[in-house]
C-alpha cells in the first residue's frame, strides 16, 4: 500500500487522477493541459509514479498511449484502511474508487466483433489491473473453471470449451446470469469474449459489450489486466456492474493467494 499512499501524497498527481476520473483514456498531451505550469518531463514523471503505484495503467491505441485510472489499488486501500477505521467521509478516494461516469455509446453485436474486435485503434472504456502471487496457468484455470469462479465471481458457475466461436454461460443455480461468445482464446495469455448480462431486465436490455483478460508473468507474480469495452455508463445498472468488477478482481486475488474467498478472508 505504501506506493499508493506516496502517489496520492502529491497534489499534482491527485489532480491528474481527478481528471482521469472525469474522462478516462487520455493521451500525454491531454494530461499536460491539466498542469499548464509544468514541463512535459514533469508531467511524465508524475505519471510514472502513478503507474508504478498501479493507480494508472496505459494502453497503446494506434500511435498514442492512453492513460486510464485503475480503481483496484484504491479500492484495496479503502478496504484496508479507510473502511477499517470507518473514515467513510474520505470523498476523494471514494470518488476515485468509483471511476464509473462517462464513456462512449454501446455497440451492437456486429460492432463488438468487428470494430472493437480489432483492439488496435478503439480506446477501451474501463481498464482494471492487479498483480497476483500466482502462475499464469493457475490464473487461467481460475478464470475458466467453475470450481474457482463460484468462489469469487458472485457464486456463478461457468461453462464453455473456450474455443473461438464457442458460446459460454455463467449461471447461478442453473439460471444464466451472463452469456456470450468466445472471440479469442490463447491459453494462458489472453481470453476475449462478448458479454451479455442477464441478471436483471435493465442489464439485459443493453447491447453486448466485450471483456478481455490479459495475463502476463511478472517476476514470480502474474499481472492480470481486465478490459471492458463498448460501455455506456449512464444506462441503468452499469455503474453498479462496474463497481462489481472491483469485488470480482479483488476476490480473485484473495482466492489465489490465500485459498479462501474474499468474504471469508474479511471475517
Amino acid at each position: 500500500m505504501e506506493p499508493v499512499f506516496r502517489a496520492l501524497a502529491d497534489p499534482s498527481r491527485r489532480l491528474l487522477l481527478d481528471r482521469l476520473y472525469e474522462r478516462d483514456g487520455q493521451s500525454l498531451g491531454e494530461m499536460e493541459t491539466h498542469l499548464p505550469g509544468m514541463t512535459r518531463f514533469g508531467v511524465m514523471k508524475h505519471l510514472r509514479v502513478l503507474e508504478a503505484a498501479g493507480v494508472v495503467v496505459t494502453r497503446k491505441v494506434g500511435r498514442e498511449k492512453l492513460h486510464y485510472l485503475n480503481p483496484v489499488p484504491l479500492r484495496r486501500l479503502h478496504d484496508r484502511w479507510l473502511d477499517k477505521f470507518a473514515i467513510r467521509a474520505a470523498v476523494a478516494l471514494l470518488d476515485l474508487q468509483a471511476t464509473l461516469e462517462g464513456g462512449p455509446a454501446m455497440l451492437d453485436q456486429a460492432d463488438v466483433r468487428n470494430e472493437i474486435g480489432t483492439g488496435d485503434r478503439t480506446p477501451p472504456d474501463r481498464v482494471f489491473q492487479i498483480v497476483i502471487r500466482t502462475t499464469p496457468e493457475r490464473l487461467w484455470a481460475a478464470l475458466t473453471e467453475s470450481a474457482d469462479t463460484t468462489r469469487y465471481y458472485h457464486g456463478f458457475a461457468v461453462e464453455s470449451d473456450w474455443r473461438p466461436g464457442s458460446p459460454y454461460t455463467m449461471s447461478e443455480n442453473g439460471a444464466p446470469m451472463i452469456t456470450g461468445e468466445v472471440i479469442a482464446s490463447d491459453t494462458p495469455r489472453r481470453l476475449v469474449m462478448t458479454f451479455e448480462g442477464r441478471w436483471n431486465k435493465a442489464i439485459a436490455a443493453h447491447p453486448p459489450t466485450r471483456v478481455t483478460y490479459e495475463i502476463e508473468p511478472l517476476r514470480g507474480f502474474t499481472k492480470l489486466t481486465v478490459i471492458h469495452e463498448g460501455l455506456q455508463t449512464d444506462r441503468p445498472g452499469i455503474a453498479r456492474m462496474l463497481d462489481g468488477w472491483l469485488i470480482i478482481v479483488g476476490g480473485l486475488k484473495t482466492l489465489l493467494e490465500t485459498g479462501e474467498p474474499l468474504t471469508a478472508a474479511a471475517d
